[in-house]
């Protein structure tokens, strides 16, 4: 009787189909100037009576992307709010099937909670580099403080500082969103088969026609259900070791603090750099400067 019991249970284990492999995990880093309807530093200030729409806006944006993600078969979407105070979202206003990372500081910034275990990055209302024309609000990081920041020679934005540090993980960043300008420079710098929408053109840095807003948002939600179906064809986004690091200030002044930290060098009148053999380290040592540089 037990040798029968045995068997059957075998054969149910057998007949029992295999269990579905579990989605994709993506994970979102949110800015603000990207967003739509976003024109003007007012909107993305704390102290400004602006904000709040603003705020609106980034949650309407970033909820557009999660609900294509979801459609497109994704498992787990976190969003890491990723502008200023990173306190920009308001927590209920998100798509309850997402969880979302707030607050400061995070020691990747941007970045805070990527790891190896995502399938997909995301990049939503990012913006251009600093001296990017016309683009709303260009800066890098730090508008006080940072003129250009390159890495093994070539100008970075945030965009691919960030998705390089997606690449440290093998993750691809398969969507970004912003304006024309920051959707050209993403595909300039992460290649053609990325995903980009834009929601805006920008007339000038504090100027843009905004996009029809059901138009955009539709958009938003079809091209990121679109980039995850596809997410197979986008490489992981990876810059060649020792990776070369340079900062350049606004000022003089600005350049002399960082070189506290011995690593860290002046090679010019505003103009500091170093040389890492592991990119997430030299980040970290990139943020650490440019925080002592604003010491002034």
């Amino acid at each position: 009787m037990k040798a029968f019991l045995v068997l059957g249970v075998l054969l149910a284990f057998a007949a029992a189909p295999a269990a579905e492999k579990a989605g994709p995990r993506v994970y979102i880093s949110v800015d603000m100037e990207g967003i739509w309807g976003v024109v003007h530093g007012n909107q993305t200030s704390s102290d400004s009576a602006e904000y709040g729409a603003a705020r609106k806006w980034m949650a309407e944006d970033t909820n557009a992307v999660i609900a294509g993600l979801f459609e497109a078969g994704a498992a787990e979407v976190v969003v890491n709010d990723s502008h200023g105070s990173m306190r920009n979202i308001v927590a209920d206003m998100l798509d309850p099937r997402a969880s979302l990372i707030s607050g400061s500081p995070k020691i990747l910034s941007m970045m805070q909670g990527i790891d190896g275990t995502f399938d997909a990055c995301v990049f939503v209302g990012y913006h251009a580099r600093a001296g990017t024309a016309p683009a709303i609000l260009d800066h890098t990081i730090s508008g006080g403080v940072v003129r250009a920041i390159r890495v093994n020679g070539q100008e970075m934005p945030e965009l691919g500082l960030n998705a390089a540090i997606a690449g440290y993980f093998n993750v691809p960043v398969i969507l970004l969103t912003g304006d024309t300008e920051t959707c050209a420079q993403a595909k300039s710098i992460l290649g053609d088969d990325l995903t980009t929408v834009a929601v805006k053109e920008a007339q000038g840095r504090y100027a843009a026609r905004n996009f029809p807003v059901d138009v955009a948002r539709k958009q938003l939600k079809e091209g990121a259900k679109t980039a995850l179906l596809k997410k197979g064809q986008v490489a992981p986004y990876m810059l060649k070791t020792p990776f070369k690091f340079e900062l350049d200030l606004n000022n003089s002044g600005q350049a002399d603090m960082p070189t506290l930290i011995y690593l860290i060098k002046k090679t010019g009148p505003r103009t500091v750099e170093f040389t890492s053999d592991d990119y997430l380290q030299g980040f970290k040592l990139l943020r650490a400067a440019i925080n002592l540089a604003g010491i002034t």
